[in-house]
């Protein structure tokens, strides 16, 4: 896109409106079986050009704001047309709902330019509707011949994107009948089968929650949120950033695997978290995970990073985060308290898995997923019962005392035990050894996390009664906040 001094500068002229039409690169394909659907489009937006030439002359203010509407518009115009030419037969048959959805959403949008230029009354701006069946009956059509012959269909397809495509049209007919007409759900089932049998493809099981991975654009390693499990040799993870859903942009966790990632265990652990719905865990939007490696899609809601990062950074005269500190466990403990409520455990806290969002929400979170691989395996942020195999693996218990241990981790800025060997520790642990009181952490707070921190688990408090310790102190908290602010407006 070009400068905005020289976009305006373009309409006072009365110059032509850049970057469209489509180049001949962009441009739509007349044997592609959207091609009238994409140039009714074309011919809105040409529509809109032509009205835009030279109107800044007249009202620069409302050409302008139409002029980066109608380019936003246009960019979205060729990554529909470019997502188009790039999939191979197979792929367009299986996302063809949702391309007529997102062309649908398109035409919305230039509703908009037609009328902010008051152009509701030409033909282009209903032209298009009246068009609309038969266009995608001539489409579906098209489609219905060239997939008739399966060896056709995955032509030049590596078994992958085969697997991916069969798995599309899997989630189409499992998920959404309701958009697909009765004719197009049989056409579907017959070149799924006939494909299946040709290829030999095995499909594995798709969730609801199901993302094709085209879908989803990975961007820059996001480096505020790091989460590499120390002691985990099957899986690791990388956090970056996505868009998905145009947008919409979201921390994205990146799974590498071997041979032996337990598909089944992978599965129920994203069905667990899509399921949990609070402001203080993080939504987890999607997964797409039948080619390698598996992706799955969170909300973006690590603006400020993790508890690691957000309680490490330093005072300054406009805020210090350790002044929060409970205040923002007390957040913590309700989204925790929200996953024992439906019965589930987290299994693998630690303030590396606790977000802050943009209005500095906290928001627990497990990048790792499957860390039920690790059952049995010594951790710094289990309970002892956990790590010496007396109790249950996760638990809820086990979930209080990591919660203990991350409020030493983020009041003190170092892991728990710091720099103590793993062998120490568990000898500590066998011993019966209560975790030392560290330097610094006031009275009140130790209380409370000497409690969540109990050697034996029937000790511990639920974190029902966690949120009511944590209530006081957050209270106490935010009054000596407030005191400090006034203290220094007197000075």
């Amino acid at each position: 896109m070009r400068h905005i001094l020289e976009i305006v500068s373009s309409l006072v002229r009365g110059d032509r409106v850049p970057t469209f039409p489509l180049t001949d690169d962009d441009r739509e394909d007349p044997d592609d079986e959207f091609h009238q659907l994409f140039a009714q489009a074309n011919a809105r937006l040409l529509r809109v050009q032509r009205e835009l030439k030279g109107a800044g002359v007249s009202d620069l203010r409302l050409s302008v704001t139409v002029l980066f509407l109608f380019l936003r518009v246009a960019d979205h115009f060729r990554a529909l047309v470019k997502k188009q030419k790039t999939q191979k037969l197979l792929v367009r048959f299986a996302i063809k709902r949702r391309s007529l959805e997102a062309l649908q959403e398109l035409h919305g949008e230039i509703d908009q330019l037609f009328a902010l230029l008051k152009l509701t009354h030409e033909p282009e701006m209903n032209e298009w509707r009246r068009h609309w069946t038969g266009d995608r009956h001539a489409m579906h059509t098209a489609f219905a011949a060239r997939v008739e012959n399966p060896r056709l269909a995955i032509a030049d397809l590596p078994q992958a994107q085969i697997v991916e495509a069969l798995a599309i049209l899997k989630y189409e007919m499992e998920y959404h009948e309701d958009g697909n007409s009765t004719e197009q759900l049989r056409i579907m089932r017959r070149t799924y089968m006939k494909v299946v049998e040709c290829s030999k493809a095995h499909v594995p099981k798709i969730p609801e929650f199901f993302i094709p991975s085209m879908n989803v654009e990975l961007e820059t390693p996001n480096h505020s949120i790091v989460d590499v499990p120390a002691n985990c040799t099957v899986t690791s993870c990388t956090v970056t950033s996505c868009t998905w859903d145009r947008d919409t942009r979201l921390a994205v966790q990146y799974l590498r695997t071997d041979a032996h990632f337990p598909e089944q265990l992978f599965l129920r652990a994203t069905e667990m978290w899509h399921g949990l719905e609070h402001p203080n865990l993080v939504k987890m939007l999607g997964t797409s995970h039948v080619r390698s490696p598996a992706v799955v899609v969170w909300e973006d809601a690590g603006a400020y990073g993790n508890f690691l990062s957000y309680f490490a950074s330093g005072c300054d005269k406009h805020k210090c985060h350790q002044l929060r500190l409970c205040r923002m466990f007390l957040q913590a403990a309700r989204g925790l308290n929200h996953m024992h409520s439906q019965g589930l455990t987290h299994g693998n806290l630690k303030c590396a898995h606790i977000l802050v969002s943009t209005d500095e929400t906290a928001k627990i979170c497990d990048l790792g997923l499957i860390y039920g691989l690790e059952q049995g395996a010594f951790s710094r942020w289990k309970s002892p019962e956990a790590n010496n195999g007396s109790g249950a693996d996760p638990s809820k218990p086990d979930d209080v005392y990591a919660f203990g241990l991350c409020i030493i981790e983020a009041r003190t800025g170092a892991i728990p035990y710091g720099m103590d060997a793993d062998d120490l520790i568990e000898n500590r642990l066998r011993q019966g050894e209560a975790y030392p009181r560290p330097e610094g952490m006031r009275d009140d707070e130790w209380d409370v996390v000497k409690k969540l921190c109990a050697l034996k688990p029937e000790d511990r408090p639920t974190m029902e009664q966690t949120i009511e310790m944590l209530d006081e102190l957050a209270v106490r908290e935010e009054q000596e906040e407030r005191a400090d602010v006034q203290g220094k407006l007197k000075e």
